[in-house]
């Protein structure tokens, strides 16, 4: 007798005798055989895959837990590479804090650096700087740990720097793998904590030591121009408003890593006004004298490979901040012919070339590292210079031989853009629907981009350097 139904007998879930051969074979004349393998027990489809997923993570927790000294190589790589973007952790002092296992609250922050900082290597393609990573753990479980390091600590009697900065640290990750609703939560949930330690109040700092109160100056500026660049492109309202009797931001302790710091903390504090000052009755000089401001903010001086990442993200950041003024500005006031103007109908195309020009002055790589928040605002000025086109053709059809005109830069911008590899930025679909509507008169053609910078601004534009033609502006 066979231990189980037939072969047939299964197939057509008829009650099988189980005898060699049953009988309901013999009846039919088939041929009783048990040679199929048996279905795994148990729950199957999309329950079964939730269960598997479960399990795995289950086994992967406890033993896929990171050890302390791959920690430690990301906070001195995030020392080396970021610390400039992000100048708000003691990496000596929180090196120290991890080797203590009882440290939960520093456990949960190396986490979220480290996920991050791996994150930014799995994702964009880092120029190679002798610098090597240890790549063991996934970001994804290093994330997943800084989260459930968290849950004992988030509702504590009295929330302290470490859980702001982790929340800090995991909306930089899940905006850059674009979890913006979980991103925008984790932010908001960082300025709570920096207003419940009066961050943002002037008299916090009354009888802090320097270095402390700098520190925490650096913490809440760096929440202020997150959350101004993140609400701007998401159209969200802000809650963090800085006390105007703040000390002022220093840059004596460690001039060469902060000085990039404070020139972009400068900056967004002068984009801050322009967007906050305006007022119904707004005339043209206030805009156009702002954009003045905006064009003057000293930039920070490169003088290693991570100051030149800082000058990446001021340089391409103050366009795009120039582009946002505008379009705020055109809801009040009449927009003139003078191309040149900063309140001109051809404005985008000022700002595309000089974002063009930042493109093929740095590396790709430095450009694609700095994440969605880059991705966005490249994506924005390309969609202006694309509504440009689109509402005045004269404009497009207006080339020389000897000049690249605004839809060649567009087709560069958006070639660039639509070739950044793992790329979540909600604003590509939109993109896409502008440059392929009917308005262009011919097909979108993406330049190829190899490991050396293109010598001409797309396929088919033979002949014109691309530095010489961004800088010529008519």
């Amino acid at each position: 007798m066979w231990k189980r139904a037939c072969d047939p007998c299964a197939a057509r879930k008829a009650k099988c005798d189980r005898h060699s051969p049953c009988q309901r074979c013999k009846a039919h004349n088939l041929s009783c055989t048990t040679v199929r393998v048996s279905a795994k027990p148990g729950p199957k489809g999309p329950w079964s895959n939730r269960r598997k997923s479960r399990t795995k993570t289950q086994k992967l927790s406890p033993g896929a837990e990171p050890a302390r000294d791959e920690l430690l190589q990301y906070l001195y790589i995030y020392l080396q590479e970021s610390y400039t973007l992000w100048p708000v952790i003691d990496v000596e002092r929180m090196s120290s804090r991890l080797l203590n296992t009882a440290d939960v609250s520093a456990y949960a922050l190396c986490t979220a650096i480290s996920a991050v900082i791996l994150q930014r290597t799995a994702q964009y393609r880092i120029p190679d700087n002798g610098q090597s990573y240890p790549g063991i753990t996934e970001h994804s479980i290093l994330a997943a740990e800084s989260k459930k390091a968290r849950t004992s600590l988030l509702y504590s009697p009295r929330p302290d720097l470490d859980i702001l900065l982790s929340s800090f640290f995991l909306h930089i990750y899940s905006a850059n793998a674009g979890k913006i609703r979980e991103a925008t939560l984790l932010l908001r949930e960082a300025i709570t904590v920096a207003q419940l330690l009066e961050l943002d109040q002037g008299m916090h700092y009354a009888n802090l030591p320097i270095e402390e109160a700098q520190l925490h100056l650096r913490i809440v500026w760096l929440l202020h121009i997150t959350e101004r660049g993140h609400t701007t492109r998401f159209d969200f309202p802000r809650i963090l408003h800085l006390d105007p009797n703040l000390p002022p931001l220093q840059a004596a302790e460690d001039p060469s890593s902060l000085l990039p710091f404070t020139s972009m903390c400068q900056l967004f504090q002068t984009f801050g006004h322009a967007m906050d000052d305006v007022l119904p009755g707004a005339i043209s000089d206030f805009f156009h004298g702002m954009d003045i401001c905006l064009q003057n903010t000293q930039e920070p001086i490169p003088g290693s490979a991570v100051s030149v990442s800082q000058l990446v993200d001021f340089l391409i950041t103050k366009q795009w901040m120039r582009m946002v003024l505008w379009k705020r500005a055109i809801f009040h006031v009449e927009l003139s012919d003078d191309i040149q103007g900063s309140l001109s109908v051809a404005f985008p195309e000022q700002v595309a070339r000089m974002a063009a020009k930042y493109i093929v002055d740095f590396p790709r790589e430095l450009v694609e590292a700095h994440g969605l928040g880059m991705h966005m605002k490249l994506a924005d000025i390309a969609i202006s210079v694309a509504d440009m086109v689109s509402c005045m053709p004269r404009i497009s059809a207006h080339h020389h031989r000897t000049r690249v005109g605004a839809v060649d830069v567009l087709k560069y911008l958006a070639g660039f853009i639509f070739s950044i590899s793992n790329s979540v930025n909600p604003r590509l679909g939109l993109l896409q629907e502008k440059v392929s509507g009917e308005a262009w008169s011919s097909p979108l053609e993406y330049p190829p981009w190899g490991n050396n910078r293109p010598d001409d601004i797309y396929r088919g534009i033979k002949k014109r350097k691309l530095m010489l033609d961004l800088v010529a502006l008519e």
